[in-house]
């Protein structure tokens, strides 16, 4: 599988809520960067646990890729990709209204040679999502 391909995969897994397989694709010691949260660290752990909880607070999680680019070397992927779900439990301090949200986001992945992802980093308008949740206050 080429880059494009692993980051389908990821994409397909994380609609499954496939956890133990979304980390099957990743090389042992690499890393995750949730920028708007501030949640950096090791893909088994801190990837683990941003995903557990957003699969636990939003159990209809689901995401429509809209665009992968993948550069010719096949080490650099960028994925525009909408994700949705209807919140269930608190989540990051917003109180559970039963809101959904839907927030497009920006994933940029770094692949080895085997195209396995090293390094993860997510992007998207936390105002968007809190505003969606219906999070009226910062804090």
């Amino acid at each position: 599988m080429n880059c494009r391909d692993i980051a389908e995969a990821f994409f397909d897994r994380y609609r499954q809520h496939d956890i133990e397989g979304m980390l099957a694709l990743f090389v042992s010691g690499a890393t995750v960067d949730y920028v708007p949260i501030a949640a950096t660290g090791a893909a088994a752990v801190q990837g683990s646990a941003i995903w557990t909880a957003l699969v636990s607070a939003f159990p209809d999680l689901t995401n429509e890729v809209e665009a992968i680019h993948a550069d010719s070397s096949g080490r650099h992927a960028t994925v525009e990709v909408t994700i949705r779900g209807t919140q269930a439990q608190n989540f990051l301090g917003i109180v559970n209204r039963g809101k959904s949200f839907s927030v497009r986001h920006a994933f940029l992945f770094e692949f080895d040679a085997e195209a396995r992802i090293t390094r993860l980093a997510a992007y998207w308008d936390n105002v968007k999502l809190f505003e969606d949740l219906g999070k009226t206050t910062l804090g």
